[in-house]
């Protein structure tokens, strides 16, 4: 697993923790303005009522001034004159904290009723008693919410992860417990409707190869056995005469190339690199474009390959052909390594060939396949001011 991925219950773990802990912050939040908001109502109610009755009860707490001048200085200058009828919430500093009701007089002045609710102003005090009442409630509701969110990435990933292992083992049977959920269910369906394609369609493959071997292999053995009976009694036409064996030979390297693809498994066999190079120097040699374009090749000793000698003349066949289709002068190197056959030209430059004149048959497809079969990697690299670099690795 890469380090920029998550598991499912991973995510869905931290997406609810965040949540449940963002819901907390929230709701706390919005308790404590309730809380200073509801106590605020429920002393202007008191006041305005008793500020509204038609006869004064003497509510405790409550006083009644008549006229702005008739208030605490301290009280006084906190409430303008001209205030309009209402109530109002007043802190006094060290005096107190009060809320007032202002109502008109009979002589055109105002009469004001001060509450002093500086001993029943009790929420903070509230709120700091029941702080550790809180801090548990929010523990509590973030062991619940950890809780449902890995009970819910349970039954959520463990149907994926079963897919996940179907999807990584060869031959395993696929999942049938898609975890009751409907997405799931409809990717399970989707995936086994997926491998009923591929597995019919590496099967017609396969009957197809079957059937093309014979048919191929039959008409080549035919045309190389004439070649050796002529090799005895080579005819006149000597020119023409090689023309046909290098036909042949080549019809028989793709054909094995071909074939190697309808295999099932791949082989075990090792082949020595610097003796397959040489026989393909010798067998496509005659392909260079001028006599002066030189065909070295630099190895250190024997290496051996995780390759059937016949795969890698095809591959590194259609790769020497295509180097002395594109070079016009210099050279053509291939570097054999431990783990690696390198072929580098001076040839126009892998992508730079003139529109049109860039074919490479089927042979840089087969090449690719083939690597890919063998779990080989196949690159390609273009050179400054000119010629194509191709690269063939393996793991040691």
């Amino acid at each position: 697993m890469r380090a920029d991925t998550r598991s499912v219950r991973a995510m869905l773990r931290r997406a609810m923790g965040l949540s449940a802990a963002f819901a907390l912050v929230l709701m706390g939040g919005f308790f404590t303005l309730f809380s200073y908001d509801l106590e605020d109502v429920i002393f202007s109610r008191i006041v305005a009522t008793e500020a509204d009755r038609p006869e004064p009860s003497h509510f405790p707490g409550i006083t009644r001034h008549d006229g702005h001048s008739a208030l605490p200085s301290w009280l006084a200058e906190r409430l303008r004159p001209d205030a309009p009828p209402g109530e109002y919430e007043v802190s006094a500093g060290s005096h107190g904290h009060f809320h007032v009701a202002v109502r008109p007089g009979a002589d055109g002045d105002r009469r004001y009723f001060a509450f002093d609710v500086t001993r029943l102003t009790s929420t903070t005090d509230n709120l700091k008693r029941t702080a550790g009442l809180l801090l548990t409630s929010a523990l509590l509701a973030l062991l619940a919410a950890g809780l449902l969110a890995h009970l819910v990435a349970r039954r959520l990933g463990r149907p994926l992860e079963r897919m996940v292992r179907w999807s990584q083992a060869e031959g395993a049977p696929p999942p049938e417990d898609d975890g009751g959920v409907a997405e799931v269910r409809a990717l399970l369906d989707a995936l086994h409707a997926r491998d009923a394609r591929i597995q019919e369609q590496l099967e017609r493959e396969r009957r197809f190869n079957r059937d093309a071997s014979h048919e191929l292999r039959t008409p080549l053995a035919v045309a190389q056995g004439a070649v050796e009976l002529l090799e005895l009694d080579p005819p006149r036409d000597a020119e023409t005469f090689e023309r046909l064996r290098r036909a042949v030979s080549q019809m028989g390297l793709l054909t094995e190339g071909i074939l190697w693809l309808a295999r099932e498994r791949r082989s075990e066999e090792r082949c020595d690199l610097h003796r397959v190079s040489r026989e393909l120097l010798a067998l496509y040699g005659h392909l260079r474009r001028s006599d002066g374009i030189e065909l070295i090749i630099e190895s250190a000793g024997e290496v051996h390959a995780p390759i059937p000698a016949s795969v890698a003349r095809v591959m590194m066949g259609n790769l020497l052909k295509n180097a002395l289709a594109y070079t016009d002068a210099g050279h053509i190197v291939i570097a054999i390594e431990p783990s690696a056959w390198t072929l580098s030209d001076t040839g126009v430059g892998f992508g730079r060939a003139e529109p049109g004149s860039e074919s490479h048959g089927i042979g840089l497809s087969l090449v690719e396949r083939l690597a890919q079969r063998f779990g080989w990697t196949l690159s390609i690299e273009a050179l400054e001011p000119r010629g194509t670099r191709v690269r063939l690795s393996w793991r040691v």
